[in-house]
């Protein structure tokens, strides 16, 4: 074989290996380019259905590395049409394995919402762990006015979706936490919520006292989001009541998921100071229970084991005060017991007046006395009724960090 047939044959082999090997590599790149990377989506109750509203990634050349996102919407009978739809508006297919957050506007609460969201459940198409929040405004608006803020700004939709306020972690209820409640015979979810608010400038005035700043900027600029620390109960899905930050609070220390920072004492006195406002850090706190049922009374008995430290003092007239060590003594102590004695009994109390187990007691009882507890349920008038016999005995034990 001469040297000339020999180099057509390498030329020709050659040739043949890039025309198999290029659009191998140009399929691969269009696979990635048909797929929308979606961080959250929105759903709220419209005439037709519901309004679907996705935030998706729109990765821009910038020095600092931060995509930009984009709102979407479709209004469609069911989720699956509404899915459909969006990529077809979009060109894209939705990515939802990466999407950390659910918003729910408040209407579509007022019916059973796993009716809605057993589609992503039965789909797999997204994280079952996604984040569920409740919002008293519009899903999309909430979608529209995080997509402005900056991934570093503390009020943006990641961030608020586990912390409410500077005391303590507000609830968090993944898309597979609702769905073990509705299946369980205890049927009660606390869902988070989140809102939108008005910017406050640095003089404190909020963004519709600067009409003229207003109107210059965007309809979803001048916005901001907050998580005021409230929460809604869900029944079989439905909502059933609405919660205000010092519900939460005080049920938080019931709950072994709901992660204490803070607890304020207000008022308090001693030979040192007077009415004054004192923050404790609190450290490893945990709740265990021990129900028992005596002489026809479902009876919690409760501990409460926390460590703490005072971190602050500060007087009526708002003088800081230095930290003493009588205010590790025994009376001060026994002020901090009562504190969470008293918010304990205000769970109790608002569980008992709503006909809500947001404590999972039926739980706590089902577990240990199982055929006992089903008699003791089946000898009252309403099987519901449980929670406004129940009692909750209180002990807690502190331990002191200087």
């Amino acid at each position: 074989m001469d040297k000339a047939l020999k180099y057509k044959i390498i030329l020709f082999v050659a040739v043949l290996f890039l025309l198999v090997l290029i659009p191998s590599g140009i399929e691969k790149q269009s696979q990635i380019q048909k797929i929308a990377i979606v961080s959250g989506i929105g759903i709220d109750k419209s005439e037709k259905g519901l309004t679907l509203s996705a935030q998706v990634l729109v990765p821009e050349p910038s020095t600092n590395y931060s995509p930009n996102q984009t709102v979407f919407f479709a209004e469609e009978k069911n989720l699956a049409k509404a899915i459909s739809s969006l990529e077809l508006k979009i060109g894209q297919e939705l990515g939802l394995s990466h999407c950390f957050i659910i918003v729910v506007g408040d209407e579509m609460f007022d019916e059973d919402i796993t009716n809605t969201l057993d589609y992503l459940m039965r789909s797999n198409i997204m994280d079952n762990n996604s984040i569920l929040i409740h919002t008293d405004k519009k899903a999309q608006e909430v979608l529209e006015v995080s997509s402005k803020l900056s991934k570093s700004d503390l009020n943006n939709l990641q961030n608020l979706a586990k912390f409410s306020h500077e005391h303590y972690d507000s609830v968090s209820t993944s898309l597979v936490d609702l769905f073990n409640d509705y299946l369980s015979n205890c049927p009660y979810t606390v869902v988070g919520s989140i809102t939108t608010e008005d910017k406050k400038s640095e003089d404190g005035s909020s963004s519709k006292e600067q009409s003229s700043k207003t109107e210059q900027q965007g309809s979803k600029s001048d916005k901001t989001l907050a998580n005021n620390g409230d929460a809604i109960i869900l029944k079989k899905g439905k909502k059933i009541a609405t919660l205000k930050k010092e519900d939460i609070e005080n049920f938080s220390w019931l709950d072994n998921n709901s992660q204490k920072g803070h607890l304020i004492i207000e008022n308090y006195s001693n030979k040192d100071t007077q009415s004054s406002k004192i923050s404790l850090k609190i450290m490893h706190e945990n709740a265990s229970f021990c129900p028992e049922l005596k002489n026809n009374t479902p009876i919690l008995k409760t501990t409460i084991s926390f460590e703490y430290v005072i971190e602050s003092i500060e007087s009526e007239n708002g003088e800081k005060q230095s930290v003493q060590e009588n205010f590790y003594n025994s009376d001060f102590k026994k002020v901090v017991e009562n504190t969470i004695k008293t918010k304990i009994q205000k769970t109790l109390v608002l569980s008992k007046e709503n006909n809500f187990d947001i404590i999972k007691a039926y739980n706590k009882f089902n577990n240990k006395f199982n055929n006992k507890w089903k008699n003791y349920l089946n000898n009252l008038n309403n099987p519901d009724d449980y929670i406004k016999n129940l009692q909750i005995v209180v002990d807690v034990n502190l331990k002191t960090k200087l």
